[in-house]
């Protein structure tokens, strides 16, 4: 034990005890003693002192050796003059965006640490960072966050994987090399290929590797040598503030780099207003009946591959069988009885006729119905969409069950961006000229605005500002267009 400072009166006072042996705690159970100093002085602005002492040894018999070692004393209550340093520093991605929620970790040699914290728009700090009394006394930084595995990887991801494994395309940063190397052993290959399209088809909740890696920024790595990299900033603290301690945060299959960095404020993936139409056969099934629904696309033009979810209604899914593309069961999660997924990714872009079968799904009915109330296209576990042309652009995809002139019908979009804070588009799509109403109104239905519009053959935009609609949060917007009603939701965030 030490003891240090005024106890229990004056130092006076500690010292006559002391020296009247009142103060010597002997506990011969555990050969140990207590010791008092009075006139330690914690020098500079640290609350560190470095005490010699003549430590002893002795046996049974008395005999004794001894040796001087150094005795570090902490005083946890010594005010430090002012002379604490500050660390501070930002995670943020490749292209600057702040990682908000990421846990900032700083560890020394000391019975305080480690400590963390959350960082705010990516932005960390540490205050009252003791001065290092010696080259060993240093801090080390590190930062981690997980469990939004799914954050922005989708199948756009495998392409651009697929694409680099194959010097198609190489990864031009090591960054996006790192985010590459989904099972962490240092290498791009299929194996990252598999493991990370289980995660986007829901089969699996997490990859071998962390959902985030935070490289430091100030170390040099590039594109063709990204491994190993450095996660940990040594650093030696001083009275003055230091700032500049930055990582990069990388998130793990997040190639194409459209992960959130905020889920409150989170942006949707900025895709195309035309989408990828898949097209099936109407057809009748009898309850217990195998049958299979070949689907085609009348624009199947240059796609790099696509995803989505499906729900099941009154069947089970079988199988799938390669046509004009092919595709096998690890391109399908089954999520239930009633729900399945599908990811498809091209080494290069595919064009094919609207009479080519792309696929064949395998379904078993147990009930009677028709198809088009059997099967619906959505993204409520791997969102729907496709990926298209030469800079392979993100755009939605649909279903259609009956001809291919069925899928020429009205269709509202999803405002892009959403949400968004200043200006967004609304798109519509028609299959000839005519006259249509957008309305926009509130969560309690009170109208915002109204326009009246000549709609043109084809795709339509409406583009709405945030002054135009004078207000923020949750908005509804209706389009109407002779028997045709469709409503979808947009937010305004401040």
């Amino acid at each position: 034990m030490v003891q240090y400072g005024p106890y229990p009166t004056t130092n006076a006072s500690v010292l006559a005890s002391y020296n009247r042996g009142d103060l010597q705690l002997w506990l011969p159970n555990l050969r140990s003693s207590a010791r008092v100093w009075t006139d330690v002085v914690f020098t500079g602005n640290t609350n560190k002192a470095d005490v010699p002492v003549m430590m002893s040894v002795w046996d049974k018999k008395f005999r004794v050796d001894f040796c001087m070692v150094n005795l570090t004393i902490i005083c946890n209550t010594c005010p430090t003059g002012g002379g604490q340093g500050r660390i501070a520093g930002i995670t943020s991605t490749e292209s600057g965006q702040g990682v908000n929620d990421a846990t900032v970790f700083i560890n020394r040699n000391a019975i305080e640490y480690p400590k963390s914290m959350l960082t705010v728009d990516g932005l960390y700090a540490f205050d009252d960072v003791a001065p290092s009394v010696s080259g060993a006394d240093g801090v080390q930084l590190f930062a981690n966050k997980g469990g939004d595995y799914d954050n922005g990887v989708s199948t756009l991801d495998l392409v651009l994987i697929q694409r680099h494994i194959l010097n198609m395309a190489k990864l031009d940063s090591p960054y996006k090399v790192i985010a590459a190397d989904v099972n962490n052993d240092a290498k791009i290959n299929t194996i990252d290929l598999v493991e990370l399209r289980k995660v986007i088809l829901g089969t699996s909740e997490e990859f071998t590797n962390k959902s985030w890696r935070f490289p430091t920024a100030n170390q040099v790595i590039n594109a063709e040598n990204a491994f190993p990299y450095n996660e940990v900033i040594n650093l030696l603290v001083s009275t003055n503030d230091v700032d500049g301690q930055d990582f990069v945060a990388v998130k793990i299959g997040d190639v194409n780099g459209s992960a959130s960095t905020d889920v409150i404020n989170a942006q949707s993936e900025s895709r195309t207003a035309s989408r990828l139409d898949l097209t099936a056969a109407e057809r009748s099934v009898e309850a217990g009946e195998t049958f299979e629904v070949a689907v085609t696309a009348a624009n199947f033009n240059e796609i790099f591959g696509f995803q989505y979810t499906m729900n099941l209604n009154g069947a089970n899914f079988v199988d799938v069988v390669s046509g004009a593309i092919e595709v096998t069961e690890s391109n399908v999660g089954v999520i239930s009885s009633d729900v399945i997924t599908m990811s498809y990714a091209a080494r290069e872009a595919v064009s094919l006729r609207a009479d080519e079968v792309l696929f064949t799904i395998v379904l078993k009915a147990n009930k009677a119905g028709q198809l088009s109330d059997m099967i619906q296209l959505n993204s409520n576990v791997t969102a729907a969409e496709s990926y298209v042309g030469s800079t392979i652009k993100v755009q939605n995809i649909g279903l259609t069950v009956g001809s291919v002139d069925a899928a020429a019908q009205i269709e509202l979009f999803q405002n892009e961006p959403n949400p968004f804070k200043a200006t967004t588009n609304v798109n519509f799509f028609m299959p000839k000229a005519d006259n249509a109403r957008l309305t926009v109104y509130d969560i309690t239905g009170r109208v915002i605005n109204v326009r009246n519009i000549n709609a043109v053959q084809g795709l339509n935009t409406e583009a709405y500002t945030r002054e135009q609609l004078g207000t923020s949060g949750m908005l509804y917007y209706k389009l109407e267009s002779g028997d045709f009603t469709a409503s979808k939701k947009m937010i305004i965030i401040e």
